[in-house]
């Protein structure tokens, strides 16, 4: 186990010591303490204190909200801990990109993604995305999939995914073919956890509830019970509920020719979840 001092934690998410003693006062963030008193954290301190500083960052959120969300992502999860998130870490070796490397590509600390890596912090669907992205395969190839195929996907077969805030992907489709098609859920006041842009057309068909779109220049789009909405090509877009109700859209993309031939050349069909040991970086 790593320990850290508060110096090092806020180089590595960007905030000075002065607010890191400011969220301990708070409650959001407790360290450890040494025997002659100084404070120490550890990588979960480290990953959580990327959590809080998104969070500020992305939503503004004032400390009672931030200690609501993580508490809520807490009860979500019963206490346990998330299962490791396998596929991310394969895929990263397969091309060849440390921890160190792959975290500068999406502007995070190496501590916060490896900490996904392990299923010790949360990810957002925006993140997830813009991982798959940088890693050159369908977000959906960072998914377990348990249907027998080759066409029917059955209802208890669905690759499924939970994200921060108790968002949830169901994939619909299996892998290798040129559309992916998920069953999205987004609890009351979730969203998708900043904006992020698809290479191809979006598309998604409300089922119930309602969801808000945020397109450039502030632009609001809200789509309810029976709406549709296509996203054009590379434009930059959040989502989120503003309802006290889940909503719950089907949501389809279409994949470039040769999307999963990445994905397979690192083995990433999987037809049952995975777990591996705890990420080690090759000898250089």
């Amino acid at each position: 186990m790593t320990n850290r001092t508060i110096g090092q934690v806020a180089a590595a998410i960007g905030v000075s010591p002065q607010t890191l003693r400011v969220w301990e006062s708070q409650g959001l963030l407790v360290p450890d303490r040494s025997s002659g008193g100084q404070r120490r954290y550890t990588d979960e301190h480290l990953a959580r204190a990327q959590q809080i500083a998104d969070l500020r960052r992305r939503h503004g959120w004032n400390p009672a909200a931030i200690r609501t969300s993580l508490a809520h992502e807490a009860s979500a999860e019963g206490g346990q801990r998330r299962s490791d998130n396998n596929a991310i870490r394969t895929a990263r070796r397969a091309r060849g990109l440390t921890l160190k490397e792959l975290a500068g590509m999406l502007g995070l600390s190496p501590a916060y993604l490896g900490a996904i890596e392990r299923g010790d912090s949360g990810v957002s669907t925006q993140l997830i995305m813009r991982i798959a992205d940088a890693l050159l395969v369908p977000p959906s190839a960072l998914a377990a999939f348990r249907a027998h195929g080759p066409m029917v996907v059955r209802r208890d077969e669905r690759a499924r995914g939970v994200f921060e805030g108790g968002v949830v992907w169901e994939e619909l489709t299996l892998p290798g073919y040129r559309l992916e098609s998920s069953l999205l859920t987004v609890p009351p006041g979730e969203g998708s956890g900043g904006a992020y842009a698809r290479p191809g057309e979006s598309f998604a068909f409300t089922l119930a509830g309602r969801l808000r779109f945020t397109l450039p220049d502030q632009q609001e789009l809200l789509v309810t019970e029976g709406d549709s909405i296509i996203l054009p090509p590379h434009t930059p877009f959040a989502w989120d509920n503003p309802d006290s109700e889940p909503a719950r859209l089907l949501w389809v993309e279409p994949l470039e020719v040769g999307a999963w031939e990445q994905a397979k050349a690192a083995n990433l069909i999987q037809t049952a979840p995975t777990t591996g040991p705890d990420d080690s970086e090759p000898p250089t």
